[in-house]
C-alpha cells in the first residue's frame, strides 16, 4: 500500500498539546479610572509646588505692597499670567503671577483702598495749607495733626513691571502701627491704579486684611475735626 509520511514534529506537538485557557482580563471600573486620573493630576501639582519656587506672600511683603523684582526680570513675563513652567526664583515675586481677573472681593477692595488714598491726600493737602497759628491751635488733638496715615514722596521714579516704559509713580502710602507694636503697612501710589484695577493683580492676604479692617469712619471724623478747626475765625 501507499506509504504514510510522518508529520513534522511541530505539527505533531500542535495537534497533541492541550489548549491553555487564559483567565479573562478584568477591566477597571470607569469610576476607579477617573479617581486614578484625578489623583495623578493632584500629585503632579503638589510635586510641582515642592520642586518649583513658591509664590510666598511674606516675600512680597518685604517692603511695600507693590514692590516687585527689577523691571528687566518681570517684563519678560508679558501682560498675562504666564505658564507655570516659566517661574524661576528670580521672577517668582513678579506681579504677573498674581493676575486673577475674577479674584473674590476685587471691587470692594478697590473701592475701599481708593477711599483710604483719597483721605490721605486730602489730609496732607489740608495740613500743607495750614499756617503756624492754625497748626498750633489744632495741634491739641494729636489725632488730627499727626495722622498715622501719611504719604512719603521719593525723589526718583519707579517703572512698571508689566508695561515697558510706563512710569509707576514715586510715592508710598504709609500707615503707622507702632502704637500697637506692629510694623508700618505701606503700598506704592500706583499699586491700585496700575496693578489692581488695570491688570487684576491680587494683593497679598496681609494687605487685603489690612484694607478690609481699616476703620475709615474714625479717620474721616478726625479729618473733619481738622477741617472744622482750620476754618475757625
Amino acid at each position: 500500500g501507499a506509504s504514510v509520511l510522518p508529520l513534522p514534529c511541530f505539527l505533531t506537538e500542535t495537534m497533541t498539546r492541550p489548549k491553555l485557557h487564559r483567565p479573562p482580563q478584568r477591566k477597571l471600573p470607569i469610576g476607579a479610572m477617573i479617581i486614578g486620573c484625578v489623583a495623578m493630576i493632584f500629585a503632579t501639582k503638589i510635586l510641582f509646588r515642592v520642586i518649583s519656587p513658591g509664590l510666598n506672600d511674606a516675600r512680597l511683603m518685604d517692603g511695600c505692597e507693590g514692590y516687585y523684582p527689577d523691571p528687566e526680570i518681570c517684563l519678560e513675563l508679558g501682560f498675562q499670567k504666564p505658564n507655570r513652567f516659566k517661574r524661576t526664583r528670580a521672577n517668582a515675586a513678579c506681579p504677573q503671577w498674581r493676575i486673577e481677573p475674577n479674584w473674590s472681593g476685587r471691587d470692594e477692595f478697590s473701592a475701599k483702598l481708593k477711599s483710604i488714598e483719597d483721605l490721605a491726600m486730602n489730609w496732607e493737602k489740608t495740613l500743607a495749607e495750614m499756617n503756624t497759628e492754625e497748626t498750633k491751635r489744632c495741634g491739641s488733638d494729636i489725632a488730627t495733626t499727626n495722622s498715622p496715615l501719611r504719604i512719603k514722596h521719593e525723589r526718583g521714579i519707579a517703572w512698571s513691571r508689566i508695561e515697558e516704559g510706563a512710569i509707576a509713580g514715586n510715592a508710598e502710602y504709609h500707615f503707622d502701627r507702632s502704637d500697637k507694636g506692629g510694623k508700618d503697612i505701606c503700598w506704592t501710589d500706583v499699586f491700585l491704579e496700575m496693578y489692581v484695577d488695570k491688570y487684576a493683580v491680587r494683593p497679598t492676604d496681609e494687605f487685603k486684611d489690612f484694607v478690609a479692617a481699616f476703620d475709615i469712619e474714625t479717620y474721616l471724623n478726625a479729618f473733619q475735626k481738622l477741617k472744622n478747626c482750620q476754618i475757625q475765625d
